[in-house]
């Protein structure tokens, strides 16, 4: 039997090591879009719009076999003729020429072809994508661009709950949230904080201090930081195509100027008794990063219940969609193979 795409993904190195893309990753909601609006205004560099090739594109799709012709040609056509795809604003021709000029296609040639032709649509040298929980898949990432660099964005896992309790995409569990949040920041700790080509950046400090920040940032990718980089951000520099709704709007919110009010809103937005809980979930890691100075209170009997009935209600969301995904088959877990924070990692 042949090994699934994502299995053979593993083996995979990429045919130029040379090449130098930059990915952002990190929990959603957590500044990746802020982020990408001021990378994307450099001159040299050209941030995609996200792929999700690695959570949505290759899990799905894991029964092709790429290097086969027929397989290769499926698998490009769906690619090719999705909405997804649809949001780079490139021509499928030429970008399927780019891919095949790289030699027999694999999926480190697709990934890198499709987002090489976005960085020529918007004329620049240097490359990058931003799907958020790509975070889940740098090994791969930096198996196939050894010479990758890789910002990873970190918030207030306050104010990530928060936001992602207000998406129609996202769990509406408090408690997955402060559990992803803190077994992510838990991944970067323990696979990748000393790792040179990744860079930890926290939401707050690019906010407070945009133009500080952002010039360690362009050190660190070593690029020079152009002066008034931040009034240079526009549907110019990051184009917003084919979009519409929350997708319009939240990627023009972004384009606006830089502002802190964000930081605490979630103060208004999580009852105390949530608060609570996300405290008591990922404490340990809020004072590692500046989010508390101290243990936080035993839960009351009141949060303490609360946390008690997500926790059951969870399990009988995860059953219901068995029995959906099942019955529907693959579509039904689109929400969630695009990311929508409904699945927990498991890394202890």
């Amino acid at each position: 039997m042949e090994a699934s795409m994502d299995k053979r993904t593993e083996s995979i190195v990429m045919v130029n090591p040379s090449e130098r893309p930059i990915f952002v990753v990190g929990m959603p909601r957590s500044g990746t879009t802020l982020l990408t609006t001021m990378l994307s205004a450099h001159p040299h560099i050209a941030i995609s719009p996200e792929s999700h090739f690695l959570t949505y594109w290759i899990p799905t799709y894991r029964h092709l076999k790429v290097e086969n012709t027929d397989d290769f040609q499926q698998f490009w056509q769906l690619l090719s003729q999705s909405k997804r795809f649809s949001y780079f604003d490139i021509d499928a021709d030429k970008t399927l020429a780019t891919i095949l000029a790289k030699g027999s296609p694999n999926p480190a040639t697709i990934f890198a072809g499709w987002l090489e032709t976005y960085a020529e649509r918007c004329h620049k040298p240097r490359w990058g994508e931003k799907t958020p929980l790509h975070y889940q898949h740098l090994e791969q990432l930096l198996t196939w661009f050894p010479k990758a660099q890789v910002i990873w964005m970190l918030r207030d896992p306050r104010a990530v709950t928060a936001s992602l309790l207000k998406m129609t995409w996202a769990s509406n569990y408090t408690h997955i949230h402060a559990e992803q949040w803190y077994r992510s920041t838990q991944l970067y700790e323990r696979n990748w904080h000393s790792d040179p080509r990744i860079k930890l950046l926290r939401y707050e400090d690019l906010v407070q201090q945009p133009d500080q920040t952002l010039e360690g940032i362009f050190q660190f990718l070593g690029e020079d930081y152009p002066k008034g980089l931040l009034a240079q951000r526009s549907t110019q520099t990051m184009p917003i195509v084919n979009r519409e709704g929350w997708a319009l709007s939240h990627l023009n919110q972004a384009l606006q100027p830089v502002e802190t009010t964000a930081i605490d809103r979630w103060k208004q937005q999580l009852s105390p008794n949530h608060v609570a809980i996300v405290n008591s979930l990922t404490n340990r890691l809020q004072q590692r990063y500046g989010y508390t100075d101290g243990d936080p209170p035993s839960l009351s009997l009141q949060a303490n219940v609360l946390l008690r009935l997500e926790r059951l209600r969870w399990k009988l969301d995860r059953k219901l969609m068995g029995w959906r995904t099942r019955l529907l088959g693959p579509s039904a877990r689109r929400a969630q193979d695009i990311g929508a924070v409904a699945k927990i990692e498991q890394y202890d």
